[in-house]
């Protein structure tokens, strides 16, 4: 984040007080020489200084100053179920964003290569899903089910850097965050195995539209992602036939168990399915399946509970040792991150600081992990 003054509304001031620069010094507590350099942009003041300016010429620090944001971290929270994002969230994940750049200079070269990117996205149904389309035929996806692993190939050959986190029963606002770095271009995704395989999956998709559209952000940013996700896992085809064949059955309960069956099938959630099927009804002007309600969500939650965690599939359910848990992590994620981490010790020596702030897990945790990475880079 780079800063510096408002030169020209200082100087007005100045002018304004019938001061010149020198008695500003002398008032300051400076020489001349310094203030000089403050207005040619060619050092920036110290907090106390700014603090001293600010009650002389009477200006808000706010207005004192120009804040270059270009190059801060860019952050999007995948967020747990209604939890409000907080700007001590986005304050904690720039931290995180800052620690992850100190680690750029260890990246292979090849992974400093830009990802593709969606020319002129925008947040509409046809283009979602051509946009869904043409990444699944050009990851040669041919089945309509999208395995597990070939989202993390995809996401490992776009050159994202994935950062898989056990997090267990603590109750965190988020359970992914996506980590742009304007400086180095890169994106960083941290993402909770302690999840059920639905979510998992529609998360990744929807990391993967974050990706393609980096000139996006906000709310659009997140309006795309999640379209994107659900005509990635679920396309319009699918969705037009799901649509038709629930037209047939007369029941709710039918028409909620055909598309259980089908979820079942793809393994994905039965809400994207029918968020699928009813946005393709909506863009075609037909009539929106109305299942929406206390039983299907009930019907949901029981259906999801009948598949384990990530964390168990890979792990276990008992909490793995730190040597399981980062054998894990690198041989089914392909993540550099903790190589990332051993080359930055040889050079620079990290510390458990370091690490709290990269991986915003428990101390104990953090203090194992350590313990690990720093005997192996030894």
């Amino acid at each position: 984040m780079k800063k510096s003054l408002k030169t020209e509304l200082i100087k007005e001031k100045i002018a304004e007080y019938g001061l010149s620069q020198t008695k500003l010094s002398e008032e300051l507590g400076l020489t001349k020489q310094a203030v000089s350099l403050w207005f040619n942009n060619q050092t920036f003041p110290r907090p106390s200084e700014l603090l001293k300016l600010s009650k002389i010429l009477n200006i808000k620090y706010s207005d004192l100053v120009n804040i270059d944001t270009s190059l801060e971290p860019r952050i999007a929270f995948r967020k747990v179920g209604s939890a409000k994002t907080k700007d001590i969230h986005y304050k904690k994940a720039k931290e995180m964003g800052y620690a992850l750049e100190q680690l750029v200079d260890f990246l292979p070269n090849n992974m400093m290569i830009k990802p593709p990117e969606l020319k002129e996205p925008r947040n509409n149904y046809k283009y979602i899903q051509s946009a869904a389309s043409i990444i699944r035929e050009n990851f040669n996806i041919s089945d309509w089910k999208i395995k597990f692993d070939e989202i993390i190939n995809i996401l490992n050959s776009l050159n994202v850097i994935l950062i898989p986190v056990l997090l267990g029963n603590k109750r965190n606002h988020e359970n992914a965050i996506h980590i742009y770095l304007p400086k180095s271009q890169t994106t960083w995704i941290y993402i909770n195995l302690d999840t059920n395989i639905f979510d998992f999956k529609f998360w990744f998709s929807h990391e993967l539209g974050h990706i393609l559209t980096p000139s996006l952000v906000n709310n659009k940013a997140e309006k795309f992602a999640d379209d994107f996700a659900g005509a990635f896992l679920f396309p319009e085809e699918l969705a037009k036939r799901k649509y038709y064949e629930i037209l047939l059955f007369k029941s709710k309960t039918k028409k909620i168990n055909s598309i259980i069956s089908t979820a079942s099938d793809l393994i994905i959630s039965p809400i994207t399915i029918l968020k699928e099927i009813n946005k393709y009804a909506k863009h075609h002007g037909l009539k929106i399946i109305d299942l929406e309600g206390n039983s299907f969500y009930a019907i949901t939650t029981k259906f999801t509970k009948n598949y384990s965690l990530v964390s168990e599939l890979l792990l276990g359910k008992e909490k793995p040792t730190v040597e399981k848990y980062i054998e894990i992590a690198e041989k089914k994620f392909n993540t550099p991150i903790f190589n990332l981490l051993r080359e930055c010790n040889k050079k620079h020596k990290i510390t458990t600081n370091y690490l709290k702030t990269i991986f915003n897990i428990p101390p104990t945790d953090i203090k194992e992990i350590y313990a690990y990475l720093t005997n192996a880079s030894n």
